[in-house]
């Protein structure tokens, strides 16, 4: 790991990405310095890994880096708490907020890969808006006022090149073609933190209050990681990484990341360092993942071995 080491009174100052984090990318391999003077927290890798998006800790600006023009663009006013890169990399969509007499309004925009606002989905309203994901290269989904709303950029029919999995309050549901949705979970509480694999046959989320969950082939429920948080499925679909929080009644002071395997499910250590704080794990390749260290917002990456 390649990073250098900037003072701990500002948490987050920096973050730092390896020359091997994108073994296939040169512009990963050249990159020394996401930026400065910014609480970098959580990053997103488009999926042909050639852009990176990455918001701070606040999730009010959202900086996206591109190999083509090797510079950085920062967009302010994001809520960037969920971001979601389209199957192509070639877009992202967000939301974006404003406060209007100390109440939050927000939009829906889609952003090209260099950070420029492509369309206005939903201008700024009262309503909620969550964005959910894609399911084809112009088909998009996100939530408006708790209802699914499904569109399509060039207003054609929409692609169902991918299920969709998406979460609206504690119901979870399931949908593969323009038919209705399919109920599959209903928890006790708010649904949080989901994952699920390209084929959506392994679904992981948080239950607010409660635990996370595992379902397996939309009907097994399994209960192994129930003490995990922020579960993330590897690309793959066998595997799931996921986090472990200690704290002191004040603030946390352990955070290690683990890895579940739904074949044989074994629960491995992938990054338990005593010197580090490891949360937010995010999966690169099927044995690699990076993490954040909490202590001083560098990136680190594990390698995952699977025996």
């Amino acid at each position: 790991m390649m990073f250098r080491k900037r003072s701990k009174k500002k948490l987050f100052e920096a973050v730092f990405l390896s020359s091997f984090l994108f073994s296939s990318n040169d512009f990963i391999n050249n990159l020394d310095i996401i930026g400065e003077n910014h609480s970098h927290f959580s990053i997103h890798v488009s999926p042909d890994k050639f852009s990176l998006a990455i918001s701070n800790s606040n999730y009010n600006t959202l900086s996206i880096l591109n190999d083509k023009i090797f510079s950085k663009v920062s967009i302010v006013d994001i809520n960037a708490f969920e971001c979601k890169w389209s199957p192509d990399s070639k877009k992202i969509l967000v939301m974006r907020s404003n406060y209007d007499d100390r109440k939050r309004k927000n939009s829906l925009i889609l952003l090209n890969k260099n950070g420029e606002v492509q369309h206005t989905i939903i201008d700024f309203t009262d309503k909620k808006i969550f964005p959910v994901g894609w399911t084809g290269e112009n088909t998009f989904h996100f939530l408006l006022d708790n209802q699914l709303v499904t569109s399509n950029l060039k207003g054609e029919r929409f692609e169902w090149d991918f299920p969709l999995v998406y979460a609206i309050e504690n119901k979870l549901y399931k949908k593969v073609n323009e038919s209705e949705s399919k109920l599959i979970f209903e928890a006790n509480d708010m649904i949080l933190n989901l994952s699920y694999s390209k084929n959506a046959l392994l679904v992981a989320f948080e239950v607010y209050g409660d635990q996370t969950l595992i379902i397996k082939n939309d009907r097994l429920i399994i209960h192994d990681i129930k003490n995990g948080f922020y579960p993330k499925i590897s690309p793959d679909g066998t595997l799931i990484a996921f986090m472990t929080l200690q704290d002191d009644g004040y603030q946390i002071n352990k955070g290690d990341i683990y890895v579940w395997n739904s074949l044989t499910r074994n629960i491995i250590p992938a990054a338990n360092s005593s010197e580090k704080i490891e949360m937010n794990p995010h999966w690169i390749e099927n044995d690699l993942i990076y993490f954040i260290d909490l202590e001083n917002g560098s990136l680190n990456s594990a390698e995952v071995k699977i025996k």
